[in-house]
């Protein structure tokens, strides 16, 4: 009877327990919350009035969990004709525009940028100081302008001491060559300026105590070493100085550039009424590569086939060769993943005749007949995939010539009103005009009527070749580049943007066709940007000598920081001229 009496009491003692606990739960549930614990540091950015009698006690300013960017700062100097803006676009990216020709725009607005450039909308710095005589800085970069020469000394806060970066002063600004010079400071070595191939069986391409030529426009196929190489524009430089100290300056100037590191201060000389550029700082050549492609874009990772063995020669005639070629390769055991097809595809050419098939990128039925039955039949039989050749020629006699004229696009003979150029110089692949990249509404028509039809039937990928481009009128008048105070449709606004263009006609064309597959293309030109596209290139018609393959490796490290990460050369190299080496039995 005892035990039982305790059990009672003990259960009635957890009961009151647990409606004591309900009871605390929900007044504790319904109470109305308590003031958030706050940091009495006010923002460091705006300053608190002390309290008055006659005004309320401040409020102290909540603790922020992350800084927020203060948007885009900017600032003008004008000396005589000449000015020069400073454009902050993050914490470790300054933008510079230099001229001596009319007043320079309105810092309300941005500083233009070419086709070269894939990205404006930066946030711009977490902090920025100006204090209206020359001095400007974020967290990362302090910039100091001499507001009588329009010098700007540059500095990298981020390095402890900070790292002086150079003074880039401007240089010859009223004349047509013009540009800046750059103080070395710390700097010993010099990198990147995209694809240019210095001295046989050199591999080292350090570019101090060397100069940088263009070809006439810029970007230019170049004899070297007795071959045939690209020499194309990339205007990114790396400097590096001991140990990790380093920056890159990106000239965003599309016309044709020389640059000497042979004598102090250095010099980057270029075309064109502005100079503009852009100074990275970051803690590594590695970063420094990283905010350079966030600028231009990156590039795209191509298909997995495109990795593999790919055969090309000059040129298939029909499919039985290839098929022939393809059994003898797989019986010597060669990994074979695809063929190149040159242009006996569409027909071939006729030397210096109007009547040449260049330009008619359509399949020539006799030879290549069933392309979607046979690139089917490869694909799923053999695991071989086809990429098909493309220049921007068109002969004059082809009906595509007479269609892209009454629609004007082809590239004009000097004002836009007139005929198509015809082109005459050098005519080993035929006469005709020359189609013109810059007109979006162009570039979308002979996507989808030519070169859709192939993706559709299972082409893998496009060769533009000869996109220097190779042949041009010097008086051509183009559609337009989108300008900033003036037109750019001239030859020379255009030379070294049309593989750029060219390869961006083919990334929109995939775009607004919606097709799956990654874009591949095989571009023998180009500059900065192009790689966003989904363009690897190789170094044109290079010599069968070890020396040639040696200078390739150097130009190969100056592509890949210039952003081009996928880049090769001809197996074995391509002109046999002379006394050949054991480099093509390699």
């Amino acid at each position: 009877m005892k035990n039982k009496t305790l059990i009672w009491i003990l259960i009635g003692l957890g009961l009151i327990g647990l409606l004591i606990l309900g009871i605390w739960l929900v007044r504790k549930l319904t109470a109305p919350p308590l003031p958030a614990e706050v940091s009495t540091t006010p923002d460091v950015t705006t300053p608190v009035s002390l309290a008055s009698p006659e005004a309320p006690t401040p409020q102290p300013t909540p603790l922020l969990t992350a800084v927020q960017p203060l948007g885009i700062k900017r600032a003008k100097y004008q000396s005589g004709d000449q000015y020069l803006i400073v454009e902050f676009l993050d914490e470790d990216l300054v933008h510079f525009e230099l001229s001596a020709f009319g007043p320079g725009g309105d810092i309300s607005q941005p500083i233009y940028t070419t086709p070269m450039i894939a990205k404006t909308g930066y946030p711009g710095p977490l902090q920025f100081s100006d204090d209206g005589q020359g001095n400007l800085g974020t967290g990362e970069i302090k910039v100091q302008v001499d507001q009588k020469t329009l010098c700007v000394t540059v500095t990298d806060k981020s390095k402890d001491p900070d790292l002086a970066l150079t003074t880039a002063c401007p240089w010859k600004l009223e004349e047509e060559f013009k540009g800046l010079t750059l103080t070395p400071e710390s700097f010993t070595h010099a990198y990147g300026l995209g694809e240019k191939f210095i001295e046989p069986g050199v591999p080292d391409g350090d570019w101090i105590g060397r100069s940088r030529f263009p070809g006439e426009y810029g970007n230019v196929q170049e004899p070297f070493n007795n071959g045939n190489v690209g020499n194309d524009q990339f205007p990114i430089l790396y400097l590096a100085g001991e140990g990790l100290d380093s920056y890159a300056l990106f000239l965003d100037n599309p016309y044709r550039q020389f640059w000497g590191f042979e004598d102090e201060p250095w010099k980057a000389a270029m075309q064109g009424n502005w100079v503009r550029f852009y100074i990275l700082t970051g803690k590594d050549f590695q970063d420094l590569r990283n905010d350079y492609l966030e600028l231009v874009g990156r590039p795209p990772v191509p298909p997995k086939q495109a990795f593999g063995l790919w055969v090309s020669e000059y040129g298939y005639d029909n499919w039985a060769e290839l098929q022939d070629k393809l059994r003898t390769l797989r019986a010597n055991y060669f990994p074979v993943d695809g063929f190149v097809l040159d242009l006996q595809w569409y027909g071939g050419i006729q030397e210096n005749s109007d009547d040449t098939r260049m330009g008619s990128l359509s399949w020539d039925q006799k030879n290549f007949p069933d392309p979607e039955g046979v690139i089917a039949a490869l694909r799923e039989e053999q695991g071989v995939g086809i990429i098909t050749i493309e220049q921007p020629y068109i002969g004059k006699n082809l009906p595509e010539y007479a269609d892209l004229k009454s629609k004007g696009y082809l590239v004009r003979d000097g004002c836009p009103d007139c005929d198509p150029v015809y082109l005459t110089k050098n005519p080993w692949w035929g006469k005709g005009g020359m189609f013109d990249f810059s007109n979006p509404e162009g570039s979308a028509y002979w996507h989808d009527t030519k070169r859709q039809p192939l993706i559709d039937i299972g082409v893998l990928g496009h060769w533009t070749d000869l996109g220097e481009p190779e042949l041009y009128d010097p008086d051509g008048w183009y559609s337009g580049i989108p300008g900033d105070y003036e037109p750019l449709q001239t030859h020379p606004d255009a030379h070294n943007l049309y593989n750029l263009l060219w390869s961006q006609s083919i990334y929109d064309g995939y775009q607004r066709n919606a097709v799956e597959q990654r874009p591949f293309i095989l571009s023998r030109s180009g500059t900065s940007g192009i790689q966003r596209y989904g363009a690897a290139l190789w170094s044109g018609d290079i010599s069968s000598f070890l020396s040639s393959l040696a200078a390739h490796f150097n130009v190969q490290m100056h592509m890949s920081m210039s952003g081009v990460d996928y880049y090769g050369a001809d197996i074995g190299g391509f002109w046999r001229k002379g006394k050949v080496s054991l480099y093509p039995r390699l």
